[in-house]
């Protein structure tokens, strides 16, 4: 279970589960548990929209934190630029889309896995 899961708000807010795992919302529901990750420590580090999959490319541009100091900057300024790309993206609320999400224990096990 990702910590994502973790967050109350998102049981309830899930539309579906892709076979691999992956959570489906509606882009307003996603919308709203934004505000719900960046309490949890959670940074949205991308959105995929679809159908039409418009892919957020945001994150590319994100300097990874050093440490776990740098982490509540990180994901603030991730999860504001995730709001600002569902707000602006033309797709309907009611389109489904994904968020990527990642906690700061989740990140740390990333980074070990690919040493």
């Amino acid at each position: 279970m990702s910590d994502l899961e973790m967050v109350p708000a998102v049981a309830s807010a899930v539309l579906r589960r892709m076979p691999n795992g992956e959570l489906i919302f509606t882009v307003e529901r996603a919308l709203n548990l934004i505000g719900a990750c960046s309490w949890s420590g959670i940074a949205v580090l991308g959105v995929e929209v679809f159908p039409g999959l418009n892919v957020s490319t945001y994150d590319q541009h994100l300097k990874s934190p050093t440490n776990e100091s740098h982490w509540s900057g990180y994901v603030r300024t991730s999860n504001v630029l995730a709001e600002d790309f569902l707000r602006k993206n033309p797709a309907p609320s009611t389109a489904e889309c994904i968020l990527t999400t990642t906690s700061w224990r989740e990140f740390c096990e990333t980074e070990r896995n690919t040493l």
